[in-house]
Formats: C-alpha cells, sequence, structure tokens
C-alpha cells in the first residue's frame, strides 16, 4: 500500500505517522451512538483491543458517522485479522494514576503507553492484505491461544470465590483459568437504566480447586455469539484476564462477570492446561447440572449408613447446622406422603441423547445447533430419551422432606417398571401402582446436595429404598 509504512506495535511512537498496524482482534465494544454537539447527526464510537505479538497489546477507538461504526461492528469479527491503515497514536497518561484507572476500568489495559485512534476520513480498519503470507497470519491468528500474561498466575476458584464479601464495595478483578463446565440458554433481561431488553448469556465454569461450579455472566453480544458458536461444556478452557468477581444477591454466591476490560484467551497451550482437563476427565458426576448428576450419580447405597430424620436433613443442608461440605448422604426412616403418580404431576421427562440437556414437556427436538447438525447427518430417529423425574415426599416424626427426587435407574428398579410401560398403564392401573408405595413406611438412602449458585434450591435424591414394617420401624426411629 503505497505511502504507509508497515509496524509493530513495540515500534510506535506518537510522531509516527502513515502506519500500517496488521493485528488479531481480541476483543471488541458494544458501538456507542449518540447526538453530535454541533450538527443533528448521529455519531458513534467503538474501540478495539489488538494484539500483533507475544507481548504486546494496544487499544484502538474509531469515531465516525453512525452508519460507519455500524458496519465496522457487523464486518469485524472476535479474532479477525485486520490491518489498522493511518491511525493517530496517542499518549496514555501513565503518570496520571487516576487518569490511567478511568481509562482502563471500560478496556483492556493496554501493554504499550499508547492508544491508537481513527476518525472517519483520516484513517480506516480493513481485512488484512497479509494472506499472502502464510506464516505471518497463522502466528496472528495462533495468538488467541498464546495469553500475554502466565497461565502460572492465574488464581483458583476456590480462593476468589471464599475472598469475596457480600459488603465488599470496591471492584475486584482477577485472572483464572477455567474450564467451560455448562451453557445455558440466553435469556433477556430488561435493563433497569434504559428499560432496553438486554441479551446474557450464563456459563458454569470449573476448575481443580472448585468443581461445583461458579456463574460467569456474558452481557456483550460478540461474545455470546462466540460462545455459542465455538464453546463446548467440558472442552473449552479459558483463560481469562480481568474477569470481575461480584457478589450476587440472587445467587447468594460469588460470581464472575465479563466486562469491558475483560480478555478470554481459548484453550491456550500449557501443562495447566493439560493438567485442568485430566482433573474434568475424573468428575464422576456434574454438580453444576441437577439432571446429569441425577442421572449419573456414582454413590454406592452400601456406604450410606448415617442416621438422620428430616429435621436433621434440613439443619445441616441450610439451617443452624450447616456444614462446609457441598454434599451428604443420610438415611432415613419416613412414610412416604407424597406420589402423583397418578395425577396432574411430572411423572416422566425427556432429555435429548445427544447433550442430555432437559427438554421441556412439549418439546421434542433440542434447540442446541450442534444436536441439530448431529441428528441431521445421522438420522437417528427419535431425538429424546425418556426417564423418570418423580417428585416425592417423606414425613417422619419431625416434618416432611419436600425436595426428594426418585429418578432414572433407581426409580426403574423401584416401581418394576420403565417409562415406556408406565405410558402404556390405564389410570386405573397406574391408581393401584400408586397405592402399593402411598402412606406406607420406608428406608430411604439419600443424596442431599446444598443450595449453590448454580443449584439454587436443594437437591434430594433417592440413591435406594425398601420398605419397612412396623417392628423395624420402631427400633430405627429416631426422637429428639
Amino acid at each position: 500500500m503505497a505511502g504507509v509504512v508497515h509496524k509493530k506495535i513495540a515500534e510506535l511512537n506518537a510522531e509516527l505517522q502513515n502506519a500500517l498496524i496488521t493485528a488479531i482482534i481480541l476483543t471488541k465494544t458494544t458501538p456507542n451512538t449518540f447526538l453530535a454537539r454541533d450538527s443533528s447527526e448521529f455519531r458513534g464510537v467503538i474501540s478495539f483491543t489488538l494484539r500483533d505479538s507475544k507481548r504486546h497489546i494496544i487499544n484502538c477507538k474509531v469515531w465516525g458517522t453512525k452508519e460507519l461504526v455500524a458496519e465496522y461492528n457487523r464486518k469485524f469479527k472476535i479474532y479477525d485479522v485486520i490491518d489498522v491503515i493511518t491511525p493517530s497514536v496517542v499518549p496514555t497518561l501513565v503518570h496520571d494514576k487516576s487518569t490511567l484507572a478511568e481509562q482502563v476500568r471500560f478496556q483492556p489495559l493496554p501493554t504499550v503507553p499508547f492508544s491508537l485512534v481513527l476518525n472517519e476520513g483520516q484513517g480506516r480498519l480493513d481485512n488484512s492484505n497479509n494472506y499472502r503470507d502464510v506464516c505471518a497470519f497463522r502466528e496472528l491468528h495462533n495468538l488467541r491461544r498464546v495469553p500475554h500474561k502466565p497461565l502460572c498466575s492465574a488464581l483458583k476458584l476456590q480462593d476468589v470465590r471464599c475472598g469475596i464479601k457480600e459488603c465488599s464495595a470496591k471492584e475486584q478483578f482477577v485472572d483464572l483459568l477455567v474450564l467451560v463446565a455448562a451453557l445455558r440458554p440466553v435469556k433477556e433481561v430488561r435493563s433497569k437504566r434504559s428499560g432496553e431488553v438486554l441479551n446474557c448469556l450464563e456459563l458454569v465454569v470449573i476448575d481443580g480447586s472448585y468443581s461445583d461450579g461458579v456463574i460467569l455472566s456474558i452481557w456483550q453480544s460478540d461474545w455470546i455469539q462466540r460462545a455459542q458458536q465455538y464453546w463446548e461444556a467440558m472442552r473449552t478452557v479459558l483463560h481469562l484476564i480481568e474477569v470481575k468477581l461480584n457478589y450476587s444477591e440472587f445467587y447468594k454466591s460469588t460470581t464472575l462477570a465479563f466486562t469491558g476490560r475483560t480478555l478470554a484467551y481459548e484453550n491456550p497451550i500449557g501443562a495447566e492446561v493439560d493438567a485442568l482437563m485430566q482433573f474434568a476427565a475424573t468428575l464422576a458426576t456434574k454438580p453444576w447440572d441437577t439432571l446429569a448428576y441425577t442421572m449419573n450419580n456414582q454413590v454406592d447405597a452400601a456406604e450410606i449408613k448415617t442416621q438422620m430424620t428430616v429435621k436433621q436433613l434440613y439443619a445441616r443442608a441450610e439451617g443452624q447446622l450447616k456444614a462446609d461440605t457441598e454434599q451428604f448422604t443420610a438415611v432415613l426412616y419416613a412414610m412416604l406422603t407424597h406420589f402423583d403418580f397418578d395425577g396432574i404431576g411430572q411423572v416422566i421427562s425427556r432429555r435429548c441423547k445427544s447433550c442430555h440437556a432437559l427438554l421441556s414437556r412439549n418439546q421434542s427436538i433440542c434447540d442446541a445447533p450442534k444436536c441439530q447438525l448431529e441428528f441431521s447427518l445421522q438420522h437417528d430417529g427419535v431425538q429424546y430419551e425418556c426417564f423418570f423425574n418423580i417428585n416425592v415426599q417423606f414425613s417422619d416424626h419431625t416434618g416432611t422432606l419436600l425436595e426428594t427426587r426418585l429418578l432414572g435407574a433407581v426409580a426403574e428398579r423401584v416401581l418394576a417398571l420403565t417409562p415406556q410401560a408406565y405410558e402404556a398403564l390405564s389410570e386405573q392401573q397406574k391408581a393401584a401402582c400408586k397405592w402399593k408405595f402411598l402412606m406406607d413406611y420406608f428406608e430411604v438412602k439419600l443424596l442431599v446436595r446444598k443450595a449453590s449458585a448454580v443449584r439454587r434450591q436443594m437437591s434430594v435424591i433417592v440413591v435406594d429404598m425398601r420398605a419397612v414394617n412396623i417392628a423395624e420401624l420402631a427400633e430405627k426411629i429416631c426422637v429428639f
């Protein structure tokens, strides 16, 4: 390109003119549109964070008409390689700590004391024409997996979730190395400030120190789109730089927020990542996913021996005796007082054969694009599988346990029925089966998981149950 000089970020200075910088987009902001002071024209601004080497990143701000900014936002995606042509190189006021703090509050911290500024008509962005140098392009593109900060400097989830206090007013930002454990459906939230409806994607992330999961919220549309297209549960590792710590009143727990100053490197290369993946492979259960957990719990019923009453169960799970452990087991001797086997309550649920996500009552096809692609290629017939998912309640002399679920293979064994056989029963047969169990006494072996940010209510799963007579009940009953 005539008249321009190709420069690296490390070579920039305030006197430099007619420079061309080829770099990869690490992140970008949502465009901001405003009415110009001296006219009725709408103007816009958008910022990109760029990188062209293992060491250096820089922020680039683009000012222009509303249409130009919208076009740049549509045209350039995260991790695209672009050319920045004839920008102004503006020094950042590193000597003024308050100004610097304000500058990096809404954008990543650069590694050089400059920023790039483009004004419409005085510079532009373009797709990189450097594709002829395949090695150079590949090197730039691979920077999405090479963090500019060492992986070993990342903190542990267990430490940060215990370190933040509910009353802390100071914003806290940390670096983490986490595995995406689950992606929840995008939800719509109305902004209290503007009334605008915003999209929010919540992820559950884990690491080797805390496998129960922490919520990571993403509000930026580009990152939501990126996550939905490319991130996979239990396969995508993220090195998060400057992710924000929050205390959520809704979840009553520490959560993470992806902000304008946050960077994410996908599946970085390093021994720490290999160790995290090896740890994830050892997880027999998925406590962040209630359905997956309950369908695949590995608890040995023979090892459950601690007897409790309903009152003791609640005390340990959420009351005055609440312990630090996330789960515990117990043996309960109680009467089955709620078993809506023939009524309006849910008895059979469906889950996707591919991703095992729970489907709604009227849903027969998973909404996930990856599942739809898989089924379209394999033509596998029915795309879901049925399983028992029954709410049951047990009562003893201390109270009633409301949250218990009888699920999957355990339910089939106890009921001596398959979901398909249940659906073939008449209403009279369902009622007869119900009264074989209702109002009888049982020894119930339970797995109790306490409420958390990724599980809003305590979860009580039947691991095993058998009927007991009055004589055995009298021997086992606890009174306090």
